[in-house]
């Protein structure tokens, strides 16, 4: 069988229709597990009862209007390891390949710090601004210095608090960055054993102590709160980028995309399968974009195009949604029993405004002072 490597098995445009996919989930399922009456998730703890609820929910017949917003309320959250899959990816895409750069260990780590704390920095400030006047409690300096530093996550006091909350990802994408350069970089040498067994053990190692904290909930949101949650989506990125993936028949695809979400469904009842969602996530996600590759006309125009462009707008996305999110939150949803029909109407509010609000800061962005 015809084996896919580089651009053959994902593009820059397909990844960018993936990162669309991701943020769309992310930033809706911020919006929608805030409302009253929505499922709990399991991101960073593992509470039985929540997963029961899930399947209770979609198992027992009482599929409503509020479907939507109920699934993106419990598996949103699951854009998350995409956004890990793709790092693995294209840090291997641009730093392996025949040509690729090459560049030290500091001057690496001091690019991609950089690179965050310029894409972070001002929505961070802004996003703060907003909390405060929407009468949130400061939490002190010595928490936004570490925010700021993208530290925080590795302080035990500081990591379960973070204000505002999305933020935590980017103090992962430091921990990331740091284990690839010095971890899995070095081992790319082709006809290695280690250029593929440093990327498994380090899920291993990633995987070893959540096995054992299932009792442990404090520990296990720290845990999860760092590199461990990011070192199994990571590792497949490097591994698919490296060696590939055979070329499958357009109905396996098919399979792959319709099982995964069943799937996610059952493995989210029992905590070890639970660790391995994010396989199920990122290979129903590439199996869905895949099979959108010869997508034409309406098909390409309503679905492939508008995900492309979310995607090329994800990082502001991720930035700025907090800007929105929290008002309408605090001013208005916070006061709702329940699930309403209202909701809908806010949510394509807030849908459209964090579109704007991110579209102005890219152009900030992109702007030569």
């Amino acid at each position: 069988m015809e084996t896919m490597k580089g651009d053959k098995l994902l593009s820059s445009a397909q990844c960018q229709v993936l990162r669309g996919m991701a943020i769309m989930g992310i930033f809706l399922h911020n919006f929608c597990h805030l409302l009253r009456g929505s499922n709990e998730e399991n991101e960073f703890e593992f509470i039985a009862e929540r997963a029961t609820n899930m399947w209770n929910y979609w198992a027992g017949g009482g599929i409503d209007v509020f479907a939507p917003m109920q699934w993106l309320a419990f598996f949103g959250h699951y854009g998350v390891p995409i956004f890990f899959f793709l790092s693995g990816y294209g840090l291997v895409m641009k730093y392996e390949r025949r040509g690729g750069s090459r560049v030290g260990v500091w001057q690496f780590l001091g690019l991609h710090w950089l690179k965050l704390f310029k894409l972070m920095a001002l929505g961070f400030v802004l996003t703060l601004i907003t909390y405060l006047a929407c009468g949130l409690s400061w939490h002190g300096w010595l928490e936004y210095l570490a925010q700021t530093t993208m530290l925080s996550n590795i302080v035990p006091s500081l990591c379960n608090a973070q204000t505002p909350s999305p933020y935590w990802f980017f103090g992962v994408m430091v921990e990331v960055y740091v284990i690839y350069r010095l971890l899995i970089y070095p081992f790319s040498r082709r006809g290695s054993v280690w250029r593929w067994l440093m990327p498994l053990l380090l899920v291993v190692v990633a995987w070893l102590p959540q096995v054992l904290m299932e009792h442990h909930a404090r520990m296990l949101v720290y845990v999860r709160h760092n590199a461990a949650i990011a070192m199994l989506p990571l590792a497949l990125g490097v591994l698919a980028a490296r060696y590939g993936f055979v070329r499958l028949p357009r109905w396996v695809l098919g399979v792959v995309a319709v099982v995964a979400l069943p799937l996610m469904a059952l493995f989210s009842l029992n905590y070890q399968l639970w660790l391995w969602i994010p396989v199920l996530v990122i290979a129903g996600s590439v199996a869905l974009v895949k099979l959108l590759e010869p997508c034409c006309g309406l098909c390409h125009t309503v679905v492939v195009a508008p995900l492309r462009y979310v995607g090329m707008l994800s990082s502001m996305i991720f930035v700025v949604h907090s800007i929105v999110r929290m008002p309408i939150y605090m001013f208005v949803l916070k006061s709702h029993s329940g699930l309403m029909l209202i909701d809908y109407a806010w949510l394509a509010l807030y849908m459209v405004l964090t579109m704007a609000l991110a579209w102005l800061y890219k152009k900030f962005l992109d702007f030569r002072f």
